[in-house]
């Protein structure tokens, strides 16, 4: 039966409600054990404790896969306190969240200092403590003196317990990793797609892959912690496959990511893509491109792709072909919405489902060369409809369509906008 004095921690709720990192059986467990207050409580706590983290230690950061790992063990390591904090549990090592330990794996893998790994550990146990001392606040006046000297003592010694863990993973980690033939072909890649030099004998012996034809990159990466890893390889397979490519190069950029080129003897068409992946896979394409330059050229490609598709969060299959423009316009997602705003007035409304009809209409509309019949064809619509559409857009511009670049570019950027927090 838990203690009066310690019941505040049921209490726990969230004013937002961020969607959970964690796998679904471990939130059911944990809503099992603390209720689905407390769960909400920690998921948005961890969601402020990752962006802290990546915020003070950027090393922990590196895209959104990399902090999608990360919040799924800051997520963990959070409901397992709550619980410990409950129960008044004194534990030993084992007092760390499986989700903490690969994280951490993943960190080793990526090359990021011991230091700066035990640096996020110190500030998300700070602000957690943070936190709770400010739920504690809110209590009458004898649970705030029985409860901020207990929860402060066991909290500090659960991030004791968890940098100690954490350290010996990664140490043990990292020496697996420098020994493997995975970790020799990340270090090529990298130095690849950093401009480095790197003979052609030395990356065709360890990558096992030519880099004198022609590639296309391709970015995996799983949209559930319920995903298994394995299901990236298997969609990079099928996918060159289905492309009739014969030679393809996977690495692995962490535990929910994956980066691969597959390539052809002879240069394929400019728009050659395959079918989306299933399930809860996103991938994103880079461009065709030749020899070296093009194997860093069409992953440099892949990652815009990624941000695009990340940033508007539907679609399983985004090309780079098909959003560089939004990508070129939204390189600060900040200036960009400015610049739509500017341009578009309000036709630029993102609550507004007309608005959107209208922007998407008119950009086809620009796109097709200002042929009403062939916006039609290609929105499955009347040609009046589409007409008249143009002629409603007109109205909320101030002004005609014209030949302007401005407007088409800020259609364009309005599509890849995410929605406004």
């Amino acid at each position: 039966m838990t203690d009066p004095a310690r019941r505040w921690l049921l209490g726990l709720r969230a004013e937002e409600h961020p969607r959970p990192a964690c796998a679904a059986p471990t939130l059911a467990a944990a809503r099992e054990l603390l209720g689905p207050g407390p769960v909400g409580w920690a998921v948005a706590t961890a969601a402020a404790m990752t962006e802290e983290i990546v915020e003070r230690v950027p090393e922990h950061g590196g895209g959104p896969g990399p902090v999608e790992t990360l919040r799924r063990s800051v997520e963990a390591t959070v409901l397992l306190a709550l619980y410990g904090l409950l129960v008044d549990g004194r534990v030993g090592t084992e007092f760390v969240a499986p989700e903490a330990v690969e994280g951490n794996s993943d960190l080793a893998r990526r090359g990021t200092p011991l230091d700066r790994v035990l640096r996020g550990v110190r500030i998300g146990h700070a602000r957690l403590h943070r936190e709770l001392m400010a739920a504690i606040g809110t209590q009458d006046e004898p649970v705030r003196q029985a409860e901020t000297h207990r929860v402060t003592e066991l909290l500090f010694t659960y991030a004791d317990i968890q940098a100690s863990r954490l350290a010996e993973e990664y140490i043990a980690e990292r020496d697996r990793w420098q020994r493997s033939t995975e970790s020799a072909r990340r270090r090529v890649v990298e130095d690849l797609l950093a401009g480095r030099h790197v003979g052609s004998a030395t990356a065709a012996r360890v990558l096992g892959y030519d880099l004198e034809r022609h590639h296309l990159a391709l970015i995996i990466w799983v949209g559930s912690p319920d995903t298994a890893a394995a299901e990236l390889d298997r969609y990079a397979a099928a996918y060159s496959r289905e492309l009739g490519a014969d030679r393809l190069l996977t690495v692995p950029a962490g535990r929910s990511v994956l980066w691969a080129w597959t390539s052809w003897a002879a240069r394929p068409p400019e728009d050659v893509t395959a079918r989306a992946p299933g399930g809860d896979l996103r991938a994103a394409v880079g461009p065709v491109a030749s020899g070296r330059d093009g194997f860093r050229r069409s992953h440099l490609g892949a990652r815009e792709a990624e941000r695009i598709a990340r940033l508007r969060g539907t679609a399983r299959l985004t090309s780079y072909l098909d959003v560089r423009v939004a990508a070129l316009v939204m390189t600060d997602p900040e200036h960009g919405r400015w610049f739509v705003r500017e341009v578009l007035g309000p036709l630029a409304d993102p609550g507004d489902s007309r608005a959107a009809e209208l922007r998407e209409t008119l950009r086809v509309y620009l796109a097709e060369g200002r042929s009403p019949q062939q916006a039609a064809e290609r929105l499955h619509v009347n040609r009046n409809t589409v007409t008249y559409r143009i002629r409603r857009a007109e109205e909320l511009l101030g002004r005609p369509v014209g030949a302007g670049l401005e407007v088409w570019l800020a259609l364009e950027a309005a599509r890849a906008m995410p929605p406004e927090p």
